[in-house]
C-alpha cells in the first residue's frame, strides 16, 4: 500500500480546461460588450419606409467555433436626430424588438432580395437592431449544428442582458432561412422562418393562416388579434404610354440639320449629341392595396368568399422597379470614348496610304509638293469653298481616291458644322459671345466653341460613324485644315480671342496660338489684325498693297536735330505725360515694343523645367528670363538716347521709383533698394542693352516658327492622346446636354445637387494631367478617376430618363418641351425614383390610379383576343389577380389564464412560393 504509484500510468483530465464551446461563448459575449448591445435604449416606433431610408451600420467580426469560420454581424439602422421626446411605449423600457413588432405603422417594408437594400430580416419583422451569425463558407444544414449556436445565442444573451434579437443563418444562403430568440425580462420571443416552394391549400387563404397561427402560439388573448393585408398587382406591358425616344444620329441618311435647328431642343453647344435609351426604362408599375389594421372577425377570406376587393382598399400606393442594362446613348457614348485613352496608335497605322494627290506640278510651286499632305484638306473635300480663296491659292486636286472610314457626304457635314465660315449661309454659326470665365470652373472652353464642335464629333464618329478609324479620319482633316488655314492667314472661327489662357483646354490654348501666329504674320507684313478685317478679300487687298513694314514714329523735326546725325531717335509711340529725362529737359518717350510673347500651358511647364533644371545662377537661365527685359531696353534707348536706367525704370516699373520731398520742398527721385543691389539682372542687362528699334530687333515670338510647332502636335497625337485632348470639353458638352433636359423635365430642383457635385468633381479632374506609369504605357489612375466621374453622370441622366418615363405614364404628359410639374408631382417622381413607395390619397380615386387602372385595362385588352367581352366586364373586375399576397397577424395584450402575453407575430407572404416568418413569444415566469 506504500508504493509509489506513477502518475503516467493513468489517463487525467483537466476539467479547468475551457471547451471549445465555452471559449465561442466567452468570445461572443466579449463582442456583445465591445458593440455595448446591453445599454442599447429603446427609441419610439417607425413610420412607413423609414427603415429604407436610414442608413445601415454593419459591424461584423470573425469568430471560430470549433474548424468552423463564422461572421457576427449588427446590423443597426441610423436615423436622422430628432428633438421630439419618446412616446409612452419608450418610457416604459418595453423591449425595442416588441415595439418594432407591434408598430403598425411599419407593416409592409420596401425590400429587394437582388439588391440588398436593407437587410431581409429589417423587412420582414421591421426590426431595426439586430445580430446575425451566419457561416462564411458552407451553410448550416445539420440541426444539431444550429441548435447549438442558438442555444449558444441563448446563453450569450442571458449572460450580457442584452435584449437585440441573434439570429442564426440556416440552409442554403439564397432561400434566406434564419432562426432567432430574444430575451427580455420575463419575456423569451422566438423566431422562426420557413419557405416553401408549394403553398400548401390552408395557407392560401386568411381563415387557414389565423387557424395555424392560434395553433401555434397555444394560448387565448381576450383581444382579438388584428390583421394586416396587402395585395400586389404588378403592370409590365404600358402599350400607349411606352416611353422609348428614337435615336437621333446626326449627319445620318435619315436626318438633317434643318430638323435640329426648326426643332429647338438642342443648343448649338450641344447639337447632335444622342440622348434616349433604348428600351422603356421602367420595368413594371406595382400597385398596392393595403387593409393596414382589421380585427379578424371583420375580414373575410377563405376559399369560398372573400370581401379584399382592391377597390374598397382603404391605401392605395404605388412602386417603381426600372430595368437593369438599357442602354443609354449619350452615357454609352462617353463610355466608348473614353476606352479610347488606352489606345497608343498613331494616325498613319490607321489611315496608311489610302489618300493620295496627283503629282502634277502645273500651276504650283514644285517645292510645296515635298511638305504637302497626303491627307486632303476641306478645302479639296468641300466644292463649296469660297471662290477667292480658291483662285488665289488653290491645292492639287483630289484624283481616284477610294472612300475613307468616313463617307464623303458625312465628313462634308462635319467639316461644315466646325468651319461655319465655309459655306454661306451656314445652318450653325458660331455665337459663343464673350463669357467671363470663373476660375473654379470646368477647365475645357467656351460652349458652342470649335473645341466643343470637335471633341462632339469625334466621339460621335467613334459610336456612329465606324470607331476608331473614323476618329483618325476626322482628326486628319481637322489638321489638314489647319494646315491650309495657317498657310493661308485664315482665321481658326470658333475661338476665343486673345492670348493663350491657361483656364481652358490645352487644345483650345493651341488653337489660339495659331490664331496669333497668323495675326503676328499678318501685321509683319503689313496687313490688319483679323479684329479689323470684314473679310477675306479685303485681307488679300490689303496684303497686296503693303508688301513692307511700316512703322511710325512720333517724333519732331526739333527732337532730330537735338541728336547727332549716328544717334537719332527711333521707334518712339508717344510721351509719357510730362515727364522729362533726368538730368535733360528733353521728354521722355514711350518707345514701340516687340509685342508680349504668349505661350501655351506645356510650354510654360518646359520653360519652368529647364529653368528647374539649369539652376538660379545659370547664365542660360538669366539670359531666358531677361529676354523681354533685353528687347524693351534697346526699344527704350533706341526712342530716348539720352535715357538712362533711371527713365527706364520710371516708365517701365514706376513702383521702384520713389520720389522724395526735401527740406527745400523739393522733389528728388531714387530707385529702390532692389535696384541698387551690385550686379542685379536690371544694370547688367542695360549695361549689355543697345539701342536698336523694334522693327529691327530679334523676333521673340517666331510666330512661323511657333505655328509649325503647333501643326507638328496635331499630327503626331496618337489616338489616346486625341481622346485625353477632348476628354474633358467632351464632359462637359455632356453635362450641359443633361442640364438642358433636366430643365425641360421641370426637375432640375430635385436633381439639383447630384448636378452641382458633378461639375465640381469635373472642375478637379479637368486641372489634373494624365498619369501615365513608366511600366505600364497607359494612364490608368487618370481613367480611374473619370470612370468614376462618368458613373455619376451616367447616374443622373439614368434618373432624368426614368423620371421622363414615369411622367408619361402617371401623368400622361408627352410634350416632353412643356411639362411644368406641380410639386407634389414631382415629389412623387422623386420618392419613385429612390425605390421608395409612394402612397396616393384618396385611394383608388385619384387620378394617378384611374390612370393606373386604365393601363392595366389596355394591357388586359391587348391580351385578349376578344377585346369587345373584356370591355363589357371592366368595371366588374378592373385588377388583374394579384402576384403577390401578404398578411400580417398580431396578437398582443393580456391573456385569459397567463397573465401579460407577449407580442404574437406571423407575416405570410404568398406569391409563387410561400414564406411564414413568425416571432412568438412566451412568458418565462409561467413556464
Amino acid at each position: 500500500m506504500a508504493e509509489e504509484i506513477d502518475d503516467n500510468e493513468f489517463f487525467q483530465q483537466d476539467f479547468t480546461t475551457a471547451s471549445e464551446w465555452e471559449i465561442f461563448n466567452a468570445r461572443l459575449e466579449e463582442i456583445f460588450h465591445e458593440w455595448k448591445l446591453p445599454f442599447v435604449e429603446t427609441q419610439k416606433s417607425l413610420e412607413q419606409n423609414q427603415l429604407f431610408r436610414a442608413e445601415w451600420e454593419v459591424k461584423s467580426e470573425i469568430i471560430f467555433f470549433a474548424d468552423v469560420e463564422l461572421s457576427i454581424k449588427r446590423y443597426r439602422a441610423i436615423f436622422e436626430s430628432s428633438d421630439e421626446e419618446q412616446d409612452e411605449i419608450t418610457k416604459k423600457k418595453e423591449s425595442q424588438a416588441h415595439v418594432d413588432l407591434t408598430s403598425v405603422t411599419n407593416n409592409f417594408n420596401i425590400y429587394d432580395l437582388n439588391t440588398g437594400k436593407i437587410h431581409p430580416l429589417a423587412a420582414w419583422y421591421g426590426l431595426r437592431d439586430f445580430v446575425v451569425i451566419e457561416p462564411t463558407g458552407n451553410p448550416i444544414v445539420n440541426e444539431s449544428q444550429y441548435r447549438v449556436l442558438l442555444s449558444s445565442a441563448c446563453m450569450t444573451i442571458a449572460e450580457s442582458n442584452t435584449e437585440i434579437p441573434v439570429f442564426v443563418h440556416i440552409m442554403p444562403h439564397e432561400l434566406n432561412v434564419y432562426l432567432g430568440v430574444c430575451e427580455c425580462p420575463s419575456m423569451r420571443t422566438n423566431f422562426d422562418i420557413v419557405a416553401l416552394e408549394t403553398i400548401p391549400p390552408t395557407c392560401k387563404y386568411l381563415s387557414g393562416l389565423l387557424n395555424m397561427f392560434k395553433g401555434k402560439i397555444g394560448v387565448h388573448y381576450i383581444e382579438p388579434a388584428t390583421v394586416s393585408v396587402r395585395l400586389s398587382f404588378s403592370l409590365t406591358d404600358f402599350i400607349s404610354s411606352e416611353y422609348c425616344p428614337q435615336k437621333r444620329s446626326p449627319f445620318a441618311e435619315d436626318a438633317s440639320d434643318e430638323e435640329f435647328v426648326e426643332t429647338g431642343v438642342e443648343s448649338s453647344e450641344t447639337f447632335g449629341l444622342p440622348y434616349g435609351v433604348s428600351m422603356d426604362p421602367v420595368n413594371e408599375i406595382i400597385l398596392h392595396c393595403t387593409w393596414p389594421q382589421i380585427p379578424e372577425n371583420v375580414i373575410i377570406d377563405s376559399p369560398v368568399y372573400s370581401n379584399l376587393n382592391p377597390s374598397g382598399a382603404p391605401n392605395w400606393s404605388i412602386q417603381a422597379n426600372f430595368k437593369q442594362k438599357p442602354i443609354y446613348y449619350l452615357t454609352e457614348m462617353c463610355t466608348e470614348y473614353l476606352k479610347l485613352c488606352e489606345n497608343g496608335t498613331v494616325l498613319g497605322a490607321i489611315l496608311g496610304s489610302a489618300y493620295h494627290f496627283n503629282q502634277s506640278l502645273e500651276g504650283g510651286n514644285p517645292l510645296d509638293l515635298l511638305t504637302e499632305s497626303k491627307i486632303p484638306s476641306i478645302s479639296t473635300v468641300i466644292t463649296g469653298r469660297s471662290n477667292s480663296k480658291a483662285s488665289v491659292e488653290s491645292k492639287p486636286e483630289r484624283v481616284s481616291t477610294p472612300d475613307g472610314p468616313l463617307a464623303s457626304d458625312d465628313l462634308m457635314n462635319m467639316l461644315y458644322f466646325m468651319f461655319p465660315d465655309a459655306q454661306p449661309n451656314s445652318l450653325h454659326p458660331y455665337n459663343f459671345g464673350t463669357v467671363e470665365f470663373d476660375p473654379l470652373k470646368i477647365k475645357s472652353a467656351l460652349p458652342d466653341s470649335l473645341v466643343f464642335r470637335l471633341s462632339l464629333l469625334l466621339a460621335i464618329c467613334n459610336t456612329e460613324f465606324g470607331g476608331m478609324s473614323a476618329v483618325a479620319h476626322l482628326w486628319a482633316e481637322f489638321t489638314q485644315e489647319m494646315r491650309y488655314r495657317v498657310e493661308r492667314c485664315i482665321q481658326i472661327p470658333g475661338v476665343a480671342s486673345g492670348f493663350p489662357d491657361s483656364r481652358t483646354s490645352l487644345l483650345h490654348q493651341k488653337l489660339q496660338m495659331l490664331n496669333i501666329c497668323m495675326e503676328r504674320r499678318r501685321i509683319r507684313e503689313g496687313g490688319l489684325p483679323f479684329a479689323m478685317t470684314t473679310s477675306t478679300k479685303e485681307m488679300r487687298a490689303q496684303k497686296d498693297d503693303s508688301e513692307e513694314e511700316q512703322f511710325f514714329d512720333c517724333s519732331s523735326d526739333e527732337d532730330d536735330k537735338a541728336h547727332p546725325a549716328w544717334n537719332k531717335p527711333e521707334g518712339r509711340l508717344s510721351k509719357l505725360g510730362n515727364l522729362t529725362l533726368i538730368d535733360s529737359d528733353e521728354p521722355l518717350y514711350i518707345p514701340i515694343t516687340q509685342e508680349p510673347v504668349p505661350k501655351t500651358e506645356d510650354q510654360l511647364e518646359d520653360d519652368a523645367e529647364v529653368m528647374l533644371k539649369l539652376g538660379p545662377g545659370s547664365e542660360l537661365c538669366a539670359q531666358m528670363m531677361s529676354a523681354s527685359l533685353l528687347s524693351d531696353m534697346e526699344s527704350f534707348k533706341a526712342a530716348n538716347p539720352n535715357g538712362k536706367l533711371e527713365d527706364f525704370i520710371r516708365w517701365y516699373s514706376p513702383r521702384d521709383w520713389i520720389e522724395e520731398t526735401d527740406e527745400s520742398g523739393n522733389i528728388k527721385g531714387r530707385l529702390s533698394q532692389r535696384m541698387l543691389i551690385p550686379g542685379n539682372t536690371w544694370q547688367t542687362v542695360w549695361k549689355t542693352a543697345k539701342p536698336v528699334p523694334a522693327r529691327r530687333q530679334k523676333r521673340l515670338f517666331d510666330d512661323t516658327k511657333e505655328a509649325e510647332k503647333a501643326l507638328h502636335y496635331f499630327e503626331t497625337r496618337t489616338i489616346g492622346q486625341i481622346c485625353q485632348l477632348t476628354l474633358a470639353p467632351l464632359f462637359n458638352a455632356t453635362i450641359l446636354k443633361i442640364k438642358d433636359e433636366l430643365q425641360a423635365s421641370d426637375l432640375m430642383e430635385q436633381f439639383n445637387e447630384h448636378f452641382e457635385r458633378i461639375v465640381l468633381n469635373l472642375c478637379k479632374l479637368s486641372r489634373e494631367t494624365w498619369t501615365i506609369s513608366s511600366s505600364l504605357p497607359l494612364p490608368v489612375p487618370s481613367r480611374k478617376k473619370w470612370e468614376a466621374l462618368l458613373q455619376e453622370i451616367a447616374n443622373l441622366e439614368h434618373m432624368n430618363i426614368q423620371a421622363m418615363s414615369l411622367i408619361r405614364k402617371l401623368f400622361g404628359k408627352s410634350d416632353e418641351s412643356n411639362l411644368n410639374l406641380e410639386n407634389s408631382q414631382k415629389e412623387i417622381i422623386t420618392s419613385l425614383l429612390k425605390g421608395l413607395e409612394v402612397e396616393l390619397n384618396e385611394a383608388g380615386q385619384n387620378s394617378i390610379s384611374v390612370r393606373i387602372l386604365d393601363m392595366f385595362n389596355e394591357a388586359k385588352l391587348s391580351k385578349s383576343e376578344f377585346g369587345i367581352e373584356e370591355t363589357a366586364t371592366k368595371e366588374q373586375q378592373p385588377l388583374p389577380e394579384p402576384f403577390r399576397k401578404e398578411f400580417i397577424i398580431r396578437l398582443s395584450g393580456k391573456t385569459v389564464d397567463k397573465g401579460p402575453g407577449g407580442p404574437q407575430f406571423l407575416r405570410a407572404i404568398l406569391d409563387k412560393h410561400l414564406r411564414l416568418c413568425g416571432a412568438f413569444t412566451e412568458n418565462t415566469t409561467f413556464l
